[in-house]
């Protein structure tokens, strides 16, 4: 490449990452190490040319089977638990079939108790649904269910959760219809 053309692509670049920066909200040097190679040599001419973009999808999502458990939480501050019809054996989180035999199963009210049988303090959160740290994450089985259940435990001093520990579910005051809507705490004896 001569001079002159060096100079024009250096010209383009920048040009292209600011237009490209403005465009899609996204830092120009978060940009540069993917399209450098574009601009710092000569690409072959049927080369695929690459621009970034940014995609925002507005999509509607259905709980499916377990659409009664997420409503039920939302609306009525109630958790439930999917009992099988035939094998006895109650799921929470709730399946529409059970697995093991594969009969339909019947909703079940739970009574929101249960016991830690494991979990581990979390000290950093890249999720959005994380507001808070520490906190603990623990598997639970509610009293009534036959399975473990993941979730969320909210504590102020985090050493008090340990398995064997009773927990009772506590609903959140705004709700939105996904599983952050309810956490535990240790019940105090």
């Amino acid at each position: 490449m001569n001079e002159k053309r060096k100079k024009q692509m250096q010209e383009l670049k920048e040009e292209f990452y600011r237009y490209w920066s403005e465009k899609i909200g996204v830092p120009e040097d978060k940009l540069r190490p993917w399209y450098d190679q574009e601009f710092d040599s000569e690409p072959e001419p049927d080369a695929p040319f690459e621009v970034p973009d940014k995609m925002e999808i507005f999509y509607k999502y259905s709980y499916g089977g377990q659409s009664r458990f997420f409503r039920e939480i939302m609306k009525n501050k109630k958790i439930l638990g999917a009992k099988c019809k035939k094998c006895g054996k109650v799921y929470c989180p709730p399946r529409h079939a059970c697995p093991r035999c594969y009969a339909e199963t019947e909703w079940v009210e739970l009574s929101g108790k249960g016991t830690i049988v494991a979990c581990t303090v979390q000290h950093f959160s890249t999720s959005v649904f994380i507001k808070r740290v520490p906190f603990i994450v623990a598997y639970i089985r509610l009293d009534g269910t036959d399975f473990l259940m993941m979730a969320q435990i909210e504590l102020e001093d985090v050493t008090k959760a340990k398995p064997g520990t009773k927990v009772k579910v506590v609903f959140r005051d705004k709700r939105h219809g996904n599983i952050n809507d309810f956490y535990f705490r240790v019940i105090e004896e």
